[in-house]
């Protein structure tokens, strides 16, 4: 609605019509179900606001919807839903007349305070919560709740405007607004709401509050687009982020409260708007809910290099992922994964937030100072749920003494877990893998350089590794390190895979029989048994040999996923990839490939809704923008799949692949000419440096070439790509299932 506006002279015969019994004074807002006016009711001088529809020729539909929301103001008599006083026609116009609020709006609220207390907050949300119950309980779901419909009577919120109501039962479902039309406002509408879906139910309305709420604890919804269209798709497929990220003060039960109730399926959220509103105040959590407990969770963030060296900034890295990897062993605690605690490394936030946006109950933070062999490290111990300190301490050793330093460390975490009632959590000594200091040192290097990413990163990495192991040749960590090194070498160079796999296989090899408890050795084996020999029951073995050994380790669960999806085991594909991003819920990577594992499951809309959540994590991972430009392109959305794609190729370390995609969707769209100009392109790099044959075989595949397609697809075959591997499954390669030599293809890979 617009802003109070003085009465309009071409509504005097309005004025004329009710000035009996109505002094109409000013207008107060417009909407797209009519005009609302303040006026004064003569016989009891009360102020009054009445809600108006000119009936113009052929507007029944108005009409009728205008006349239902009369008959739901009419029957819907409650302490929080603004009451009907009058209503009729007159003149030419249907109105109705509800009591004048005068508090204003929850909208004008929040434009002048920005945000509510918790306390504000939540009791606003129970008294509008019990207006719902009760329509609810009354057959009618509003399908509009939000700031604006949200009134203040003596500082009490009071529910109006059910212009778009539903029935929600079968007998009134003929005599209320159409179902199936995408009513209301975008920024509160429920997935399904958005969707258009026929069959709305309270848990639509319960979701609106919560989106509410939302923004009167952040300042903002939890989902905006750039446009109404936009907003509307982030409903269905984007998660907002967790609340306390916005609002660190509030509590723990309150942000599960908001997620179970923002769930994209109505299944999973409250029975009742009540039940919503009183998980809010909780101040434990519910028992038996199906969200995951943080209290045995802990946060190990980058230790900070306080060092004037920054090339020493590997120690204070290394520290962390040893206290990670130490704390990990803990039977009881949960420790946030790395690639989730490193994604805030130089990003200063609340605890608080912290702890919201990582599912954690405590926060090890710390720095390192090394000067020549002397060490000082600083660690401390903070409440993720208050922010209160529970412990702190400064170290001042040798640099020989790190590995001590280390244990005691962890041994203060487990001490605080105990005192915060944890009495059985037992600690395991850490197993030491080289008591030398300086392969251990290399080793750190070698792990800081590898987790770069890089090309530069991964040949850097190699070189470290291999100096620890010239220290101590029986240092299992570092040919595990190796093995992961090699098999990264493949994907960051424009090279065939055969140096970077045999090299892999063989060093995981090593390591295992150097240790063979160590899954990641295990989980590197296996990966490199599964996309390049394409022996699939070794690899199933070492998979489940690297779980067996570590259950949390999310990386053999994330690989591990890809093996069962080039099966065809679709669901038990699904299974392991949910598990790799519960584990690691930072991690771009995990999000992505469950955002693969769907694409091969063919689910497309789950698809998107992964993809564009990595793309929230991290903008600029041009692998995420291949995959979506891929997705949208294979399910017919050609324009946007080429807005994406062409993107993507623009986008830092975007290479052949992503330009055979942009092809591949150029041709389904039928700009035919274009993907051929892609194509002169790629065939004349192969003069020059190593072009992989996926990129080609997409590209033709996209022309509807299936012959040149299949010639590519074969010599993919001879370079071992791990593309083939998901020759059963790649919605991609569907126009060539008919060709007696992509059976043939199928069939060499004793899949």
């Amino acid at each position: 609605m617009t802003g109070p506006q003085p009465l309009d002279t071409r509504d005097s015969t309005l004025n004329v019509a009710l000035g009996d019994r109505y002094s109409i004074e000013r207008e107060l807002g417009r909407g797209g179900m009519g005009t609302v006016y303040l006026a004064e009711e003569r016989k009891h001088a009360r102020k009054a606001a009445i809600k108006v529809l000119r009936l113009e020729p052929g507007a029944t539909p108005g009409s009728d919807r205008f006349l239902r929301e009369i008959g739901i103001a009419a029957r819907l008599s409650h302490p929080y839903i603004v009451p009907l006083i009058d209503s009729g026609e007159a003149a030419g116009f249907l109105y109705y007349v509800a009591a004048y609020v005068p508090g204003g709006t929850l909208r004008d609220r929040l434009r002048r305070e920005g945000r509510l207390s918790i306390a504000d907050s939540v009791r606003i949300a129970q008294e509008i919560a019990a207006a719902l119950d009760y329509a609810h309980r009354n057959g009618f779901v509003h399908r509009d709740v939000k700031p604006e419909n949200i009134l203040f009577a003596d500082d009490h919120a009071q529910l109006a405007d059910f212009g778009v109501a539903l029935a929600c039962t079968p007998a009134e479902s003929g005599t209320i607004t159409a179902a199936g039309t995408a009513l209301g406002t975008p920024e509160y509408m429920s997935p399904e709401q958005a969707s258009g879906d026929r069959d709305l139910g309270s848990a639509s309305d319960i979701y609106s509050l919560a989106c509410v709420v939302y923004e009167m604890l952040s300042g903002k919804p939890p989902l905006r687009g750039s446009n109404a269209r936009a907003t509307m798709a982030q409903q269905v497929t984007v998660t907002p982020p967790p609340v306390r990220t916005l609002r660190p003060d509030a509590p723990v039960a309150m942000e599960r409260a908001l997620s179970r109730a923002l769930s994209k399926d109505p299944s999973e959220r409250h029975a009742t708007a009540i039940e919503f509103a009183a998980e809010l105040r909780l101040e434990e959590p519910v028992v038996g809910r199906r969200y995951p407990a943080a209290t045995h969770a802990v946060a190990v963030l980058p230790f900070v290099n306080a060092s004037s060296d920054l090339e020493n900034e590997y120690l204070s890295d290394g520290l962390t992922d040893e206290l990670i990897d130490a704390l990990s062993k803990v039977e009881g605690v949960r420790v946030a994964s790395r690639t989730s605690v490193f994604a805030l490394k130089g990003k200063p936030q609340d605890v608080r937030a912290i702890g919201a946006l990582l599912g954690v109950s405590l926060v090890l933070e710390g720095t390192v100072r090394k000067s020549g062999q002397k060490l000082r490290i600083t660690a401390q111990v903070t409440s993720a749920e208050d922010g209160r300190l529970l412990w702190s301490q400064r170290y001042d050793r040798e640099l020989e003494d790190v590995f001590a330093i280390q244990d005691e460390i962890s041994r203060t975490i487990v001490s605080t877990l105990r005192a915060k009632s944890f009495a059985n959590l037992e600690q395991t000594p850490p197993k030491r893998y080289t008591e030398s200091v300086s392969a251990y040192g290399l080793y750190l290097r070698g792990r800081f350089a590898l987790n770069k990413r890089t090309q530069e990163g991964v040949s850097e990495g190699i070189t470290f590794f291999q100096r620890a192991i010239d220290e101590d040749p029986k240092y299992a960590l570092a040919y595990a390190g190796l093995a992961d090194a090699y098999s990264l070498l493949v994907d960051y160079r424009s090279v065939p895979n055969t140096e970077g796999f045999t090299r892999a296989k063989e060093y995981a090899t090593r390591a295992i029989e150097l240790d063979e408890t160590r899954p990641e050795a295990h989980a590197s084996l296996a990966w490199s048994s599964f996309i390049y020999d394409w022996d699939w029951p070794k690899a199933e073995r070492e998979f489940r040999r690297a779980i067996e050994l570590d259950p949390r380790y999310a990386a053999a669960h994330q690989w591990y996923a890809f093996l069962l999806a080039a099966q065809g085991r679709a669901e038990d594909a699904l299974i392991e990839g949910h598990t790799a991003q519960e584990l690691d819920p930072g991690s771009v990577s995990a999000r992505r490939s469950l955002a693969w594992l769907y694409y091969y499951a063919r689910r497309y809309e789950r698809t998107l809704h992964h993809l564009e959540s990595a793309i929230a994590m991290n903008p600029t991972a041009e692998e995420t923008y291949r995959v979506l430009g891929l997705t949208l392109a294979i399910d017919g959305q050609h324009d946007e799949a080429e807005r994406v794609l062409r993107e993507a190729v623009a986008m830092p370390g975007a290479g052949s692949y992503t330009a055979g995609t942009l092809g591949f969707a150029l041709g389904r769209a039928g700009k035919s000419d274009e993907a051929r100009s892609i194509l002169a392109g790629l065939e004349a790099a192969i003069e020059r440096e190593y072009v992989s044959p996926v990129a080609l075989a997409t590209l033709y595949i996209g022309l509807g070439d299936n012959a040149r397609a299949l010639d590519w697809a074969e010599r993919a075959y001879d370079d071992r790509r791990g593309w083939v591997a998901y020759v059963r499954v790649n919605p991609l390669m569907d126009p060539l299932r008919g060709e007696p030599r992509f059976a043939a293809l199928v069939e060499r890979m004793r899949i």
